[in-house]
């Protein structure tokens, strides 16, 4: 024999003892079942058997293992692991157990079948089975061939995107993208937000997804939607649950959130005041400013209410105020009396939702001068009096010439006569 017949021989030798070795170091699997199927017999696969399995199962594999001839203990840490091809990360395994001679071992795993077939409805993957110990290697081992298809009618949240906090009053944004993991296509799709523990509800619609992406951009398998929910101003502060679903006709799929609601619309809202008592005479008008300013991010509308005594005439510019995200508005507040006294009102600012805001006191105190009031009527009638007078001495005066320019009447004299 020659030297390099020689080495082919040594290295088969060789070959043949590792391969008999890592085989049947201590036992065979004997049957394999997957999801209740029968796929290996006997240590053969089932020819006739063409496994199929939908994305996203989790499925039950049944090994039977049995232990070879001999004495003591065959293998110590024994274990039973599986995997799917490509994604080998995703390995699963059973407890450790130790391997007696002739003895049938019976161990269940279960394997969760991928749920990404990038952008295919089918796809042909490997199943692989093998029982090993840390200490004796491999006893032996299978590879399975069987096929993951989609469902027909998937739908999946593969995102929510949201802030982790928002303050009373405010509105916040809700991005959503949404998946069809199904087959078939997703004919009008919806999209719920909703916050039980506060009644709020707000609906999307998605349309129809494609079970896989086409040219046509009507025609896609996932898309995004922007949804606002606004808190109402009168809640509670304190963490909320969001619930997001997205269902249609055939099929449903829900992720839960939490999100804390912080601050109120005072914090967020400011109201200023230039000065809150004003002195002025009856029958004026005096003048007062409520300045009303949004810190928040959202527009604000505010109603404005009035609480005045009944001889006290208050009226307002704007009684509803819409105040942009960063900015003020300001109110002027009239107010007037005929009547000589201190008067004190109140405007209550009030959120659109019905709660109490902020309530502003103002005081007026109406006296009486030398303006436009009730002293000016008196001094119109003084002078009415005195128009009257002069007139009255004027017509006596008058009446007083006239009597002294008068010249008296003569008696005619007669004598007397005799005939």
């Amino acid at each position: 024999m020659s030297q390099k017949n020689l080495w082919v021989f040594i290295v088969s030798v060789f070959a043949l003892a590792f391969a008999m070795g890592s085989v049947s170091a201590f036992g065979n699997i004997e049957t394999v079942e997957v999801n209740g199927v029968l796929v290996v017999d006997h240590g053969q696969q089932v020819g006739s058997v063409d496994l199929a399995n939908f994305v996203g199962d989790r499925v039950p594999v049944l090994v039977v293992f049995k232990a070879n001839n001999g004495t003591g203990v065959l293998a110590e840490d024994v274990r039973i692991k599986a995997w799917i091809s490509g994604e080998a990360e995703n390995v699963v395994t059973s407890e450790r157990f130790d391997v007696l001679p002739d003895r049938t071992y019976t161990r269940i795993v279960y394997l969760d079948i991928p749920s990404d077939l990038r952008d295919k409805l089918d796809e042909t993957r490997k199943l692989e089975i093998l029982v090993e110990s840390k200490a004796d290697g491999t006893a032996d081992s299978e590879t399975i061939g069987f096929t993951v298809q989609r469902a027909s009618y998937v739908l999946e949240i593969l995102s929510v995107d949201m802030q982790p906090e928002v303050n009373v009053g405010d509105s916040m944004a809700v991005d959503v993208v949404l998946k069809n993991r199904g087959r078939q296509f997703a004919d009008d799709v919806f999209l719920t937000i909703s916050i039980p523990a506060l009644g709020i509800e707000e609906r999307t619609y998605f349309g129809d997804l494609s079970p896989i992406d086409q040219d046509n951009p009507n025609k896609e398998d996932a898309v995004e939607r922007r949804t606002y929910i606004r808190i109402p101003a009168n809640v509670e502060p304190g963490l909320y649950d969001i619930r997001v679903e997205a269902y249609n006709s055939d099929s449903f799929d829900r992720v839960d959130r939490r999100i804390l609601v912080a601050g109120g619309a005072v914090e967020n809202t400011q109201v200023v005041t230039a000065s809150t008592s004003k002195t002025f005479n009856t029958g004026e008008t005096a003048t007062y400013k409520l300045t009303l300013v949004n810190r928040g991010s959202v527009v604000r509308v505010f109603d404005l209410q009035v609480d005045s005594p009944d001889n006290l005439n208050v009226d307002l510019s704007d009684s509803v105020i819409v105040v942009p995200a960063g900015t003020s508005r300001t109110v002027e507040i009239s107010a007037n009396s005929a009547i000589r006294d201190e008067y004190a009102f109140t405007v209550d600012i009030m959120s659109d939702s019905g709660a109490l805001i902020e309530s502003k006191t103002f005081r007026a105190n109406v006296v009486e001068g030398t303006g436009n009031g009730g002293t000016q009527i008196q001094a119109n009638t003084t002078v009415l009096l005195t128009v009257i007078l002069a007139i009255i001495f004027v017509v006596l005066l008058v009446v007083l010439i006239v009597l002294l320019t008068r010249k008296p009447e003569t008696k005619e004299e007669y004598g007397e006569s005799y005939y």
